[in-house]
């Protein structure tokens, strides 16, 4: 019996990927930003290692996205493969350029899509709707994870986030969405069940909560814990 080999996708494959996953594309902002119209989708180019590489992305109408690198004359490199003609300085210094424009370009035509589901579209919703205030995406590193601060003290008083459940004191590795609220002093110790309610995740935990977004908690009383913590944002 033979078998097939599935070739080992590379680092700039990996890159595309993890720098586009849960992301939507703002159709709107591609012209703005430089893009011009192609046969596939939009195109949109820049230079690489000051011109000794152009690198091109093709961004289609469902969001994909498929980028190339080519050399001075044109030619397509294989992205998966150090080009011959770099060394290894050359080739750190290729990958982090090429990093930085995929984030250019993620971060100028695509907004975060991250939580998926009900309970915390319902909560970003009632964050903008009621106070105004936005998700902020502060880490390339953690992606998922946002925060909402009050304007006026400049104080976070809510994280949204998604990690596995052992990371809160269970056993699962399934992601779940959670939702980081302050507290009352000396709420806590009633609060916490470590069923959906733990101590908080990355949080001062005197001072904070986790709270699944599982459906495991009421959405009602969800809003009503996140306005405590936008009040106790306050002082």
């Amino acid at each position: 019996m033979f078998f097939r080999r599935v070739p080992q996708k590379s680092w700039y494959e990996k890159a595309v990927e993890r720098v586009f996953r849960d992301r939507k594309l703002c159709g709107d902002k591609l012209l703005p930003f430089g893009c011009v119209c192609g046969e596939n989708g939009f195109l949109y180019r820049t230079k690489l290692l000051h011109g000794r590489y152009r690198m091109e992305f093709e961004i289609h109408a469902d969001g994909s996205v498929r980028v190339a690198v080519r050399g001075a004359d044109g030619e397509e490199e294989m992205p998966h493969l150090a080009p011959k003609t770099v060394d290894r300085l050359q080739e750190r210094a290729l990958r982090r350029e090429y990093e930085e424009e995929l984030w250019h370009v993620a971060e100028c035509c695509f907004e975060p899509d991250f939580f998926k589901a009900d309970p915390a579209r319902s909560l970003v919703a009632h964050v903008r709707e009621a106070y105004g205030d936005e998700l902020e995406f502060l880490w390339r590193k953690s992606p998922g994870s946002a925060v909402v601060r009050r304007k006026d003290t400049e104080k976070w008083y809510a994280v949204f986030l998604a990690v596995p459940r052992s990371k809160l004191g269970g056993s699962s590795r399934e992601r779940v969405e959670v939702l980081n609220l302050r507290v009352c002093p000396g709420e806590l110790d009633g609060l916490v069940d470590y069923s959906s309610r733990f101590p908080a995740y990355h949080m001062n935990k005197k001072n904070w909560v986790s709270l699944c977004l599982d459906g495991s908690i009421p959405v009602e009383e969800l809003a009503e814990r996140l306005e405590t913590s936008r009040r106790l944002a306050g002082k």
